[in-house]
């Protein structure tokens, strides 16, 4: 599938502001699931960006805005193919071994470990109450966690905030993408299973789809021999065709899509609109 996606995020301040530094996690990236044929960022306040690839391979714009503003405008523009089945397999020859006798494991850390909104709280361990031990066979294992998280947990965007903690989400049962991500990796990494957080785009063509307004989030686990395999517990599915990848990292703190500082007001309103389309086929083909 190809789409084409924009993405604008505006701020508005009640009182103008200054020397503001913004960095982006934005660009989709490209790697053997898909590629990114067209990337444009539009800011106003004109400034002049600059570009850099992180630890974890995502490509960061940064930009610097001096004079005074009561509005940031940022807009990107991306083309995406995504090479994904649309109905993947389940990765039930995965198995807790296989992991074991990974070369790889020594190298997935930062995936096994606590990070800023993952902690292994006591909280998490109740939370295991609910859940099967997951034995041998890994796979189906992750696939029933997606699925419990999918099922107990309602979608509600006043239920947290970006800073919530897996905590609170666990506490109130209800949150968003981004809650439910940290919350499965939370489980998989405490479970000895490398996990991180994938933040990126699904399409709405179901009016079921859940997340399909902003940026979405999900969570991969390291499964051999599949290698990192995506599950989405808002909606309980494994990452297809439909679904657009941008940044990989520990958690939300380090794939943020628009984060920055700026000196003046103490206050910002921010609006996000995203719009996700499939190329037509005539357009696709050319």
């Amino acid at each position: 599938m190809e789409y084409t996606i924009d993405h604008q995020t505006t701020y508005y301040y009640p009182d103008s502001v200054y020397e503001s530094y913004t960095v982006l996690h934005l660009q989709p990236r490209s790697d053997q699931n898909q590629f990114c044929t067209r990337y444009v960022v539009d800011v106003s306040p004109r400034a002049k960006l600059h570009s850099y690839t992180d630890r974890y391979g995502n490509e960061v714009q940064h930009f610097a805005i001096l004079p005074s503003h009561d509005t940031l405008s940022i807009v990107t523009h991306s083309n995406v193919v995504t090479l994904l089945e649309h109905d993947p397999p389940e990765p039930v020859e995965a198995t807790r071994t296989l992991l074991e006798n990974d070369l790889q494991l020594p190298r997935l850390y930062d995936f096994l470990h606590e990070s800023a909104y993952v902690r292994f709280t006591s909280e998490i361990e109740s939370f295991w109450h609910e859940l099967e031990s997951p034995g041998e066979y890994i796979g189906s294992w992750c696939r029933n966690i997606s699925r419990h998280i999918s099922q107990n947990f309602a979608y509600d965007t006043a239920a947290t905030t970006v800073r919530s903690t897996v905590n609170e989400a666990l506490e109130r049962r209800a949150g968003v993408c981004q809650d439910f991500a940290h919350v499965m990796i939370a489980v998989l990494r405490s479970a000895g299973i490398p996990a991180r957080y994938v933040s990126g785009y699904i399409l709405s063509g179901d009016s079921n789809v859940l997340g399909a307004d902003a940026s979405h989030a999900w969570c991969e686990a390291y499964l051999p021999p599949c290698g990192w395999v995506g599950f989405d517990p808002t909606n309980d599915l494994i990452i297809n065709d439909h679904f657009v990848k941008v940044a990989i990292g520990r958690d939300y703190k380090d794939v943020s899509p628009v984060r920055g500082v700026y000196r003046g007001s103490r206050h910002a309103e921010m609006s996000v609109n995203v719009a996700m389309d499939v190329l037509a086929s005539a357009q696709q083909q050319q």
